[in-house]
């Protein structure tokens, strides 16, 4: 009894500091995945060298996040509906992040966090042959839900 109660105290200690979620590394990899599969075409062209509709199979791994819901991850993936493009592409993204929460229930109360994927920018190009430019926009993709 005590120990709950303990752990309420500090559930509620940390909720009303304004405790910030932290996008999960799942949702950064589905999300981009898809971004990146067609809501990014400035993106996926300028990480391929020519003009690309997305990246089909596209590998993403986060390699850092911040508190405020931006990082970097590195993208691997095969150009989509080009001919004469190179047969993979690869490049590193920082991504921009931003959610609401909606809380439901009565006395077992539970909490819906739905993150948008606000802004992808084109940050460096590993593509063998392809000179390293910049994208940056706002893809108009899907969200997810933790």
């Amino acid at each position: 009894m005590r120990k709950a109660l303990l752990g309420t105290v500090v559930l509620a200690a940390l909720m009303s500091m304004g405790c910030k979620k932290q996008v999960p590394n799942d949702i950064v990899q589905k999300s981009l995945k898809g971004a990146l599969r067609s809501h990014a075409p400035a993106t996926t062209s300028a990480m391929c060298g020519a003009k690309v509709r997305g990246l089909s199979n596209a590998t993403i791994t986060v390699t850092s996040k911040n508190k405020d819901n931006t990082g970097v991850a590195h993208v691997r993936g095969s150009p989509w509906l080009a001919p004469g493009t190179p047969p993979f592409c690869e490049g590193d993204v920082e991504f921009r992040y931003t959610s609401t929460s909606k809380t439901t229930g009565g006395r077992r109360r539970t909490t819906t966090t739905t993150w948008y994927l606000e802004h992808v920018k084109l940050v460096g190009v590993q593509t063998p042959g392809v000179a390293n430019v910049t994208a940056d926009e706002d893809p108009d993709g899907d969200d997810d839900d933790d």
